[in-house]
């Protein structure tokens, strides 16, 4: 990724703790202070992460829960990311703090040599590839939709397409696409909700009225959104890869062999990591108010009929008809197909690098391609994914709900590792206040309580 830095500067000086030379501070990349000249040189990572979770959860996922439960799946959703969001601020607080990626430091966890690393790697290769699966299912639904090509042929084709775009594309120009694609879906979206708000009786029918949260069709939803919305907590290693790329934080710090201990560096460190945690809050707040803007629509226009595998293209072109005539239909089918397509695109280069970089470590062999790596993994995730949709058919929203509630499961564990890296790396200063660590802990018994649920759902209990 290529992104600018900021040349403001902060007080202060500080010495090379590598050479024992004196360092001016001066020279360090301060964050820009205005918010022009962070949209200019710091955001970026954040839309990237927002990316993968805007194509599943939102097109898929956001409409099946609103209209099943209409207006109720408001705050299912807001439990979610409540819970949620410590698992990500954790990783940006490292990487900035730090200077790496927390994956990097996972072979610090108590157990076996490495487990964690090797679990990472197994996420990005094995549960990608069923995500990816999963989301290029909702993609080519959606191409069929537009043109005469089969299910199976749209699938093949455009995700086959989306790895040669991920192998032979320069990642700054394929950032550019991306975020272009969620923008102009979310401003659509957005304008359909102000256009066309839900009836009254749809308000007080479904906002304050809870289903049976006990019943098996509450707890396999909920705990499908809650493994895909807003993503699975290994995004944390990609946004740490993307923040990570841009150089900044205590990164720079590392570059320059410098040590982020040092209190002369600090006040560089503590806005670094403001301003991480700034561009993921955009993100973070953007997917959200994108995705009850979709449970809106589909409260309105849905409720009480979700869409279903075989006319999941039709409703979703249909849920913005309401508010602005049939004209919408084929804008609709376009920015959906342009979300999804996009995540699909996110998720196998975030896949692959992450397995490139990771791979590595868990090996303890720095002589590795990575390169060789990532281009491997691409090429097995799109072979595998079409062996994947060439054996189950047109299922997009039944495989996309049973790949949720798993990734509800097995994504747990990156959240309290990214704390345990954290508590173990970070200077003294930049550690979780009281607050955050009350936070934390109560956050964390909710994500397991999500992924019991996502268990009972899977394993058959209920």
């Amino acid at each position: 990724m290529v992104s600018g830095v900021s040349t403001e500067t902060g007080p202060g000086t500080g010495p090379d703790s590598g050479s024992g030379t004196e360092f001016d501070a001066d020279e360090l990349s301060y964050p820009s202070r205005n918010w022009r000249d962070f949209f200019t040189d710091h955001f970026g990572p954040s839309m990237l992460w927002a990316l993968i979770s805007i194509g599943g959860s939102h097109i898929v996922l956001a409409p099946t829960l609103g209209g099943t439960f209409g207006l109720f799946a408001i705050w299912m959703f807001a439990i979610i990311y409540l819970a949620k969001y410590g698992g990500w601020e954790l990783g940006i607080r490292y990487n900035y703090g730090v200077g790496g990626n927390p994956v990097e430091a996972y072979d610090q966890l108590p157990g076996p040599k490495n487990w964690m690393q090797w679990f990472t790697v197994g996420v990005f290769t094995v549960m990608y590839t069923g995500i990816t699966a999963a989301v290029g299912m909702s993609t080519a639904s959606f191409v069929q939709a537009m043109t005469p090509l089969s299910f199976q042929q749209s699938f093949v084709l455009f995700v086959g397409f989306a790895g040669v775009l991920v192998l032979l594309t320069r990642y700054s120009l394929l950032e550019k696409i991306l975020i272009g694609f969620t923008v102009a879906l979310g401003f659509l979206i957005v304008l359909g909700v102000l256009v066309g708000p839900p009836s009254g009786e749809v308000v007080a029918a479904t906002t304050f009225t809870a289903p049976d949260i006990t019943g098996p069709l509450f707890i396999g939803l909920f705990a499908a959104a809650a493994g895909f919305a807003p993503t699975g907590f290994s995004t944390s290693v990609l946004i740490g890869s993307w923040s990570m790329a841009k150089g900044e934080g205590a990164g720079e710090l590392r570059e320059r062999d410098l040590d982020p201990n040092d209190e002369r560096y600090h006040d560089y460190i503590r806005a670094w990591i403001q301003t991480g945690r700034r561009d993921f809050n955009i993100g973070y707040a953007f997917s959200f108010a994108l995705i009850v803007a979709m449970v809106i629509l589909a409260s309105n226009v849905l409720y009480p009929n979700p869409p279903e595998d075989a006319d999941l293209a039709v409703t979703i072109g249909n849920i913005l008809s309401q508010s602005f005539g049939e004209w919408s239909y084929y804008a609709m089918i376009l920015g959906a197909f342009a979300a999804l397509y996009s995540t699909v695109i996110t998720l196998l280069d975030g896949a692959a690098r992450a397995t490139g970089d990771v791979l590595p470590m868990a090996l303890e062999r720095d002589d590795l391609d990575s390169e060789r790596i990532r281009k491997l993994v691409v090429v097995g995730i799109v072979a595998v994914s079409c062996g994947i949709v060439l054996t189950l058919g047109a299922v997009p929203v039944t495989f996309l709900i049973w790949i949720s509630a798993i990734l509800a499961v097995t994504e747990i564990l990156f959240y309290p590792a990214n704390w345990y890296v954290v508590k173990k790396n970070l200077p003294e200063q930049f550690q979780p206040s009281r607050t955050w660590v009350i936070y934390y802990v109560v956050s964390l018994v909710a994500v397991t309580i999500f992924g019991l649920m996502g268990a009972a759902h899977e394993f058959g209990y209920i």
